[in-house]
This record gives structure tokens, sequence and C-alpha cells, in this order.
């Protein structure tokens, strides 16, 4: 057998220069596509390389008869044409594989590519990674990719600008309501608890507690428990009615938070109870809470359910996930201003206002120890 490799700028022209070399007969055995010249893989010429090979003719006299006979042939030109489809369909699906491999080994160039590799594992999405990959490359010359911390440090202003739609607790007016809402398990109750000790304990501010959440008893004893430790009135709203009057009894206070039933996104009764809820109640904002253990799927098709509903988020539970990337994907693709992020089931603490350094620190991994300050978030206005 004889086997050759045969290289062209296309695949009419490799299987061209072995059609005149080996004949008809020959065989296709192994198909890439290569670059040729250039510079680090860059500006190279793509080239089609094909190895082919062929039976060595048989001395007439050494042929073996047949045992049986032969089917009729088929007419020449016919066969050989199917002889050529076959090799060419080879040729081309081996083709089609190498460009699809290609494509995924070479999206960028290997240190980059190692850089997106690192961003899709700590949770950003496989579109959003690879905007963040394309603009290190942009703004970096190419000697510094290798560079991790010049990368990192582009990588991180990059996520701090996306990240920069933050916004708290305005006290403009008196009182403020602010309501949370979201879905079961995402640590409602506990992040108004947090909320009310901080602005009460540590801003001095008149706070009152208003739940709504007469679907788990728990969570009405957990809120009138946070009430009695830090001094804050709670009440129960269960109509309209109820609701006038504990605005009337604590019209007075600067700030008064309200705490609604977890709500499933994919429950049609439940969702218009709480939009009917809010739409008496009226709230000056409406934070949207959802839990970073949630994934990015779910925490976006939970944003569609409650958006019209929504005013801010607040980020959850960012002690519990190794992969908060996706909260950079939450941002991005929902516009709402992020107000607060919690880190822990300690009241009050492990919260804090949101802002893009910080932000951009979990969704790298550098907030990983989780060693938490002193220091308060300070209410904007009065």
């Amino acid at each position: 057998m004889r086997i050759k490799r045969y290289v062209g700028d296309n695949v009419a022209e490799a299987m061209g220069k072995i059609k005149r070399e080996l004949g008809p007969d020959a065989v296709i055995l192994h198909t890439r596509k290569f670059k040729e010249g250039g510079f680090w893989g860059f500006f190279g010429k793509t080239r089609i390389e094909i190895t082919a090979a062929i039976e060595d003719s048989i001395p007439s006299s050494k042929k073996e008869e047949p045992i049986k006979k032969a089917e009729p042939p088929m007419p020449a030109m016919e066969a050989k044409t199917q002889v050529e489809f076959a090799q060419i369909y080879k040729v081309l699906t081996e083709l089609k594989s190498d460009l699809v491999k290609q494509e995924e080994q070479e999206k960028f160039p290997k240190p980059l590519n190692n850089w997106l590799k690192d961003l899709v594992g700590k949770g950003i999405s496989q579109e959003l990674a690879e905007t963040l990959i394309q603009e290190v490359r942009q703004e970096l010359p190419m000697n510094k990719w290798d560079e991790s911390e010049a990368v990192r440090n582009v990588l991180k202003e990059r996520i701090v600008h996306f990240c920069r739609n933050t916004q708290g607790i305005v006290l403009d007016k008196r009182p403020v309501i602010v309501a949370l809402i979201g879905p079961t398990g995402v640590g409602k109750t506990t992040t108004i608890g947090k909320l009310a000790a901080d602005y009460s304990l540590f801003q001095k501010k008149s706070v009152a507690l208003l739940t709504a959440d007469t679907y788990r008893v728990a969570a009405a004893e957990q809120l009138k428990i946070f009430g009695d430790i830090i001094g804050n009135p709670v009440e129960i709203v269960t109509n309209p009615e109820n609701f006038s009057k504990a605005m009337v009894k604590h019209k007075d206070k600067e700030l008064i938070f309200i705490d609604t039933s977890g709500r499933s996104p994919h429950h049609e009764i439940h969702m218009s109870e709480l939009e009917n809820f809010l739409s008496w109640v009226k709230p000056d904002l409406t934070m949207l809470v959802l839990s970073a253990t949630t994934n990015l799927a779910d925490q976006l098709i939970i944003f569609e359910r409650f958006k019209k509903m929504s005013t801010h988020l607040v980020l959850t539970k960012l002690d519990e996930s190794l992969h908060n990337g996706s909260i950079l994907d939450v941002v991005v693709k929902t516009g709402l201003p992020v107000a607060y992020l919690t880190n822990g089931q300690s009241v009050p603490d492990n919260i804090e206002a949101a802002t893009p350094e910080k932000m951009a620190g979990y969704i790298l991994g550098e907030n990983c120890n989780y060693e938490w300050t002193d220091k308060r978030f300070a209410a904007i206005g009065k």
C-alpha cells in the first residue's frame, strides 16, 4: 500500500492532486485543517491536508480466482462517481469535526482561553464571559496576556462597570415604605430583620415592621422576635383595612418594612394575590430578593415573573455559593439597581449596601473569606 500526504488551499485542490497521482481508487485516511505562516497563530494562511492511500497492483499471475461467481459489475462511470462522492463526503465530515473542535479550543489565544474557562467556572455565562475576555484582548497588548494581575485588573474594571447600578434606601419622606418580595426560601424575613436592626439600633431611625406572610406562621413569629429584640413594633396585615390602621398608627415612623409571603413564580393565583396586595399597599420601594444559591436559569425565570412589581434587587446567601459569578448575569440582564448583599444568618450583621466594587469582589471570588467588618451602611438623605 502506498500512503501519501497532499496539501492544498482547499478540498478541491487537494483532491485533484490525489486523483491525478493515485487515481480514483485512492482511499482517504485522514484530513485536517491547519494554518501556514503568520505570527503566533495569527494571520496565517489556512491550508487543507489530506492523507490518502492506494493498494499496490498485484501481478495478474498471482491473482486468486474468485471462489464465487462475481456480481455483474456496475457501469464504470457510475462506480467512479460513487467512489469520488464517498471520498469527498468523508473529507468534508472530518473537516467539519476538526473545525468545530478548533473553534472550541481556539476561541481565544491560550492564556485568555484559560481565563475564559475560569470565569465560566465561577458561574458567569459563556456569553458574558466571552464578552469580558474580548474586552481584555482589546485593551491589553499581547505581551500582557500571561500576566495574571494585569488581566484580573481589566476584568475587575469591566465587571465594576457592569455592576455600577446600585442604590439603597433613600429616606426622603416620612414614612418610607419598603416591601420585600420573592420566592420561598430566599431569606426575606431574615433580611428585613437585618435591615430593621441596622436602621433602628445603629442609625437611630424610627422603624415599624409589618408582615403579610400568613402562609407561614413561623415567619410572623420570627419577625415578632426580631421586633421585640430591637424594640420595633410588629403588625400583621392581611387586608386593606388592617394596612390602613397600621399606617395611621405608625405614620410618625421614618421607615416601615413589609414582609410578604414567599411566592412560586409558577403559581398564578399566588402571584395574583401578591400583585393585588402591592396595589393597595403602594410601597415606595419593592425589593426582589434573589438567592445566590439558585441557578442562573431559575433566577432569570423568577425575575421575569416578579419584574413588573420590582424596583430593586437584594442578593442573599452569598456565603452559601461557590459560584457567585451568576449574579453578574442577573445584574446585566435585569437592569434593576442592586440595593443590598447578605452573607450569613447573623442579625444585624451579614448585610451590607451593594457597591460595584463589592459585587465585583464576590463575582471574582475575592470575598470568599467572609470576614465582615463593623462598618454599617449609611442612610441616604435624612
